[in-house]
Order: structure tokens, then sequence, then C-alpha cells
């Protein structure tokens, strides 16, 4: 029994018995040369081994000849309990001696098992093993499978953490033994941390012991003494000259721990241990096969609620709790609010809606796909806020985690830092967008697309959601065509493809427009590959920043790069998000130069708060020809500018208003406001004065006389240097900034005039100078420049440069 060569293909495995002869080929990537073994080979029972000094390693979506030739006239035939596998195996030539065809495992990863029966009955059964391509098949998918079961219980238990007040308490056996032994594997060493807190910081009450002595036996006089001897006058007695009490009470106060709540906190911890006990009896008693390391870890776990129950304080507690009630002491009380948490997970149980538990290594790939997703909101949960999911619900039955194939499931996140949501969808498949319109039709118009992962951002300053797709593909490409060609190991090309296809087909309608508009601004393969420092250098993540088309590599091993990506998705601003798009919607909100160069809004100053109230209530606004240019400025707006001198608090830009005609007028003639000057002025009458959605604030600087700006940036700004803002880079850059810190400022120099311009910005940690042709920036005495054409050619890389100058 040994391997040989025969033909062009290698003859992996020989076989010879009394009845047939046996053969697998395959190519020569199969054999390797160790110690190891991966086939066992039983004939009528008893065990053959191969050659020790080769391994044969099966891979998935391999092809792989089978030759069988029997030797006499009994009938042969070939079995595996894949029909798609044993189908392909079939007589050959006229004498039917010869069974062969060519096999492919696919996908299916681990032990398989080939038959030969003779006249019906097995003759002989070879064990191989199928191992992955793509992953470490011992490390990465026991990590792949630790990681899912962690994070299922990381969510469940955070979810439980904000929920479990609100949960009834009973006491019936509310989820398996399975679960509950799952669930306490999972919170014992907390649920030992809390004991110990409790332990040495025990909730406590003050009670009172009053009884009657006689008066020498008195030890202190308190208030209850005197007013208990104010009611009882018959029993002083004149002695001496003195009333003095024959007896009196005597009122002494103890700390006492047998509270309500330790009564509680006890009966919850018996009731686990007895539960510990029904499990292993029941487990003891089952006819399967036991496990003593399950029933010695419980053993153990017993062990120790016992001892903490024994030989601290819960000893002299009494374990009725029929008259106790929860408190807020189990809200908020250290040690207390965990036990109570953990004991509600022990009897509610979690119920887990979906067969990620139940998938064997032959469906690595809807493994990888599941745990896809639950790692990406694992590293956003790290910096990210998790404000809803309806990936885990809680009800009086218990908790249910549902992760199912073909079932949406949607978590949604908060930036702490700008207070911008996010969400992550599983399974969407359609655009949130079309999504929130209610229309089947919409997410395509062609074929239904069904990406495995969306993350979908709401931008501050628009109305539009930024979709961004990561697609798990357990696939990879190893061919040293493909290497060549794309500069190292990746994701398969025909799923780079899907990624095109879905960044066309998924679309919405635009409401304003009534158009279809593309809803995804970018679509990345997700592959299981281990050398992310390799892998930046390949061309599929190149195009990331070219096309926002691409692969990541993702296993546990490797996520860096992930969560470097989504932190820049997150983080950038929505104008730094729009331009990842080639072609997208939401162009007409993108920001143009000629949002800098229209300066048709006369920003004016007030001299009085009676100047406002009358500019206000009779629509109008005057100030002196001298201040105004209207050669060079097509007034088409006003706005009104409130001087922290005169208006304090009020101070800002409030109203605004367009502007309906113009007039010159001498302004002893503008009666509203009576003065004696002769003097030209411009009156620019109000068509309606209104309110701007945010006010601009005053800070540093104020409108002396007049400044010129444009409507743009008078809805968007937020100080009145703002206003001074004249070219898409300034604009670029102060955005970006206040994502970073709000309380950046804009410098123009000395004063605020009509023909200020930014000078630059400033916050504690970073100071940027601009000129024509340059961008300078200092953080901690660390200075880079850039040049303008470079910020425009690459906004996005020259801020994140930027940003790493400030970690």
């Amino acid at each position: 029994m040994d391997s040989q060569p025969s033909g062009n293909s290698l003859e992996l495995l020989f076989i010879e018995t009394d009845e047939f002869y046996f053969s697998i080929k395959g190519n020569d990537d199969s054999v390797k040369y160790g110690d190891l073994k991966s086939l066992t080979v039983l004939v009528e029972g008893k065990v053959y081994e191969v050659d020790s000094n080769k391994y044969l390693c099966f891979k998935e979506y391999t092809n792989y000849e089978i030759v069988i030739e029997r030797k006499g006239k009994a009938a042969i035939e070939f079995y595996h309990e894949n029909p798609n596998i044993r189908n392909k195996v079939t007589p050959t030539g006229r004498g039917g001696n010869i069974l062969s065809g060519i096999i492919n495992f696919k996908g299916d990863i681990g032990y398989s098992d080939l038959y030969i029966k003779i006249n019906g009955k097995i003759h002989m059964k070879v064990t191989i093993e199928v191992l992955p391509s793509k992953i470490d098949y011992k490390e990465d998918y026991k990590a792949i499978l630790q990681d899912v079961n962690e994070e299922i219980y990381n969510l469940a238990y955070g979810f439980l953490s904000r929920t479990y007040l609100g949960a009834e308490i009973n006491n019936k056996i509310g989820n398996s033994y399975t679960e509950f032994y799952s669930i306490l594997n999972y919170v014992y060493e907390r649920l030992m941390k809390a004991i110990d807190i409790v332990i040495y910081n025990p909730h406590h009450e003050l009670t009172k012991d009053a009884r009657v002595y006689k008066y020498q036996s008195l030890k202190n006089i308190s208030m209850d003494t005197i007013k208990w001897i104010e009611k009882r006058p018959h029993l002083l007695e004149n002695i001496n000259g003195k009333y003095i009490p024959t007896e009196a009470l005597q009122v002494t106060k103890q700390v006492t721990l047998d509270t309500k709540e330790n009564k509680y906190l006890k009966f919850m911890l018996i009731k686990i241990i007895e539960k510990i006990d029904m499990f292993i009896k029941t487990y003891s008693s089952s006819y399967w096969n036991k496990d003593s390391d399950i029933i010695d870890k419980l053993t153990i776990m017993k062990r120790g609620i016992n001892k903490r129950l024994k030989t601290s304080f819960l000893n002299n507690v009494n374990s009725d709790y029929r008259n106790t009630s929860i408190s807020m002491v189990f809200s908020m009380a250290n040690g207390y609010k965990d036990i109570y948490k953990y004991y509600l997970m022990l009897q509610k149980g979690l119920s887990i809606n979906s067969n990620i538990f139940s998938l064997s290594m032959k469906e690595l790939s809807l493994l990888y796909e599941y745990w896809c997703f639950i790692k990406i909101n694992s590293l956003l949960r790290k910096k990210y806020k998790l404000i809803s999911s309806d990936f885990i619900t809680v009800n009086r039955e218990g908790i249910f985690v549902s992760l199912k194939k073909g079932t949406t499931s949607t978590l949604k996140y908060e930036n702490p830092k700008t207070k911008e949501t996010f969400k992550v969808c599983y399974n969407s498949i359609k655009s949130t967008r079309a999504i929130k319109s209610g229309s089947d039709n919409e997410g395509s118009r062609t074929v239904t697309q069904k990406p495995d992962n969306i993350l979908v951002l709401d931008k501050q300053g628009s109305e539009n959601a930024y979709e961004f797709i990561f697609d798990a593909k357990y696939k990879i490409d190893t061919s040293k065509e493909y290497q060549k060609k794309y500069g190292g190991i990746g994701p398969k090309e025909e799923d780079i493809n899907t990624m095109h296809r879905y960044r066309d087909a998924i679309v919405y309608r635009n409401k304003k427009t009534e158009t279809l508009n593309n809803s995804v601004f970018g679509a990345f393969v997700l592959f299981p590959y281990k050398d992310e420092q390799e892998y930046r250098n390949h061309d599929f993540y190149k195009s990331i920043e070219e096309v926002n088309i691409g692969g990541i590599p993702f296993l546990p091993s490797t996520t860096s790069l992930m969560e470097e990506f989504l932190d820049n998705l997150i983080n950038e601003s929505g104008y730094s998000n729009f331009e990842r798009s080639l072609d997208s919607t939401g162009r007409e909100e993108y920001i143009k130069e000629e949002y800098f160069k229209d300066r048709n809004v006369l920003v004016g100053a007030l001299r009085n708060k009676e100047q406002l109230k009358v500019n206000l209530e009779s629509k109008f606004y005057h100030t002196s020809c001298s201040n105004v240019n209207l050669a060079e400025h097509n007034v088409k707006f006003i706005a009104l500018a409130q001087s922290k001198r005169q208006f304090g608090d009020e101070a800002g830009i409030i109203y605004y208003g367009k502007v309906s005609e113009i007039k010159i007028m001498q302004r002893n003639a503008i009666k509203e406001l009576p003065s004696e000057s002769e003097d030209d002025y411009y009156v620019f009458q109000i068509e309606e004065w209104k309110k701007l959605d945010k006010k601009i604030e005053v800070k540093g600087y104020q409108v002396l006389k007049v400044l010129y700006t444009t409507e743009f940036l008078l809805n968007n700004a937020s100080v009145v240097t703002d206003l001074c803002i004249r070219s898409k880079e300034e604009y670029r850059l102060w955005q970006e900034l206040k994502r970073v810190n709000f309380l950046t400022e804009t410098q123009i120099g000395e004063k605020l005039s009509n023909d200020s311009s930014i000078k630059g910005f400033k916050s504690d940690e970073i100071k940027i100078e601009i000129d024509n042709s340059n961008i300078r920036v200092e953080v901690n005495n660390n200075v880079k420049e850039f040049t303008r054409e470079e910020f425009n050619r690459k906004p996005r890389e020259v801020m994140r440069r930027i940003m790493k100058m400030n970690c």
C-alpha cells in the first residue's frame, strides 16, 4: 500500500485488496513530506497504515481523480454521503470492471469518508482530511468560533446590563441545562469578583433595641429615655429633693447585616448552587458519554460559591426571602447589581436564533460570514456607543440573539466626538434609503442584491447617508499568475467584480429629482489572509483609495487594516465620504467653488437694540453709502450682526432677509430712526426677516461696519469669522478640523473688515497657516507643509496625514 506516480498527474494513493485496485490521483501540491498522516484505511474492519513519510494534503476546491478496478466478478460500488461526489464516480468501459470519475470537495472542510462496497456490503473505508487553503485549519477555525462565542455573549451581556431592572424575576427553570452551563461558564469569574466585593463591603442597617431597666442599671440616657419617662410620671420618686425614676427605657443601636437585600442575595446564590447540583445529577445519570472535566469544573464552581456563603457574613443571614423585595441596592450598589444581573442571565437563559453553533468545519464559508459581521461590531463597540440593536431582544422567555442567513439584523451606534449616528446592517437586500421609502422595487431595479454587511453613515450637514458594503468571501487566489498580475495573494477577481456590481446595482429614488441614484459609495471584499503588511502593496488594496473598490484581509489575527479603515470612514467628514465615490448621489450638496465666489450677502452691524427692533418691524436695513460697493457686489440678502457690547448674550447673527428694493436716501429722511445727518444712505427693503437655523456666534472678532459673504457660508458658518472663507480648500480644512475640535478658531488678522480673508485655523492642539500656495501645519512643535495643489488632488490623504500628527 503506497503512493506512486502515474501519468501526467500524481498518484497520491494506491491500495490493492483481494477484490480490487483503488487509486486517487491529484497534483503534486497535495503531497508534503514529514511524519504526519491525514488518512485512515479500513479494509473489512482492519486498519492499514499508509507510507509514514508522506502527508497527503487534500484541499478544498481541488479536483481529484478516483479509479477503482475490480479483480473478479463481484459487484463493485463507490459510495459517499454527498451525492454530488457519489454520482461522479461511475462505471467506464464495456465490461464494467472499472469505476472512475473526478471529484471535488468544494468548500466542505474536515474529515470525509470514501466507501467501496462489494455486493452491497462495505468492504473498505478511506478517511481523508480536507484542509482549507485560505486559513490555518487548526488555529483560525477555532479562533473564529471562539470569537463568535465570546462576542455573542458580550453583546447579550451588554444588552442585559441596560435592561435587566425591567425584567420580571421568577424562579422557574427558564433555560436548558446546556444554556445554563454555557452562561455560567462565561460569567463565573465575574460572579466571584462581585461576591467578593459584597463580602468586603456589605450592605448594612442600624437597628434599635429598646428595653426597660431598673434605674441603677441604666448605662446611657437618650432622648428616647426622656420621652418615655415624660409619659410615665408615676414612676418618679422624690429622693433627697430629686425626682428619680424607679425604672426607665434604654435604647441601644447596633449594626446588622441581616437585611432584606442580603437575604435575597443569599437566596440567589443558593438557587445557583441548587441548579448546579441538578445539572450534575442530570448529566451524571444521562445515557451519553460523560465528560469528567465538565463535572469537575462544575464541582469547583459550586465549591467556590459555597465557601463564600459559609465563611462570610452570609452564613449568619436568614435565607428566607419571602418578605423581601428588590430595592435600589440591586440597581446601584457595587457587587449587588452585578450579582443580580448574572442571576438573571442564569435564570432567563440565552436563546440563539441561528445555526451558528451547529456549523461544522464543512461550512466554514458561512461561519466566516457570520464572524465578519460579529467582528465588525466588536471593533466598533470599542470606540463607539451602541445605541440600539434588533440583533438582541429580551422578554420573559429569555434573551434572544438573532443571526441567520436571509434575516436582516441592524446595530446602531453613536460617535461620541461628533454625536453623529451610524449603523451596520447584516443581510439587508435594499439600500437603506429604499427601506425608508417603503418601495419593494427599490434597492435594485434589476436583480436583487444581497451584500453581507452595509455600513450606513449619517453625516452632519447632509440629508443623504453614505453607504459602504463589506462582503465576506471565503476565497483567495494563490496562483502564480494572479500574484504576478496584482502583486501578491488576494481576493478573487470575480469577487472584486461583484463589488463593482453592488455599487452600480443598488440604487434609490431621489425624492427631489424623481431619478434613480447610486446609494453605495464603496464596496469591499473581506477575505481570509494573514499578512497585512504584504497586502498593503496589493493592487486591490491600492484601488480602495483610487476607486473605493477593493479587498481587506480579515481574520482573528488580522484586524488592524479593517479597524483603521472603519475609523477613517466614521471620523472623516461627509465631504471626504463623498469624495470616495466616482459619481454618486449627493453631488448637489458637494462643495463647489461658486459657493465662495458670489458674495451677495451683506452682513451689517447694528448701532443698538432700538435699531434692531425698528429694522425688524419696518422690514429694512440702512447703512452709509460709503460702507457699500454695489458695483462689485450684487447684494441679494442682508444679515444683521449683533455686537457683544450692545447685545451681550444675544450677540451674533440671527436674522437675515432677501432684498426686495434698494433706495438711496438722506439720513434725515429715514423717519423710523430720526437723525439730523444729511449723508447719503442705502436703504435695503426686506421681503421678510427670517431666523437662521443656527446662530452664528461672535468670538474674538465682530462686524464693525459691513462684511460680504455668500449664502452658502451664511447657512453653514459657526462663528462670524467663518464668513470670510474664500475657497473650497479653506472650507474643507475648517470642516475637518471642527470634527476633531469643535472650538477651532478661524484666524483672519487684526480686525474684521469687508475685505478680510482667512490666514489660518487654530485649536488647542493644531495651528494651520494658509497663503496663496501653501498650507503650513504645526502640532506640538512638529511642522509639516503641504501645497494647495496637493490638497486639491488628495484632500483626504492630506487630512489623514494632518490628523496623524495630532495622535
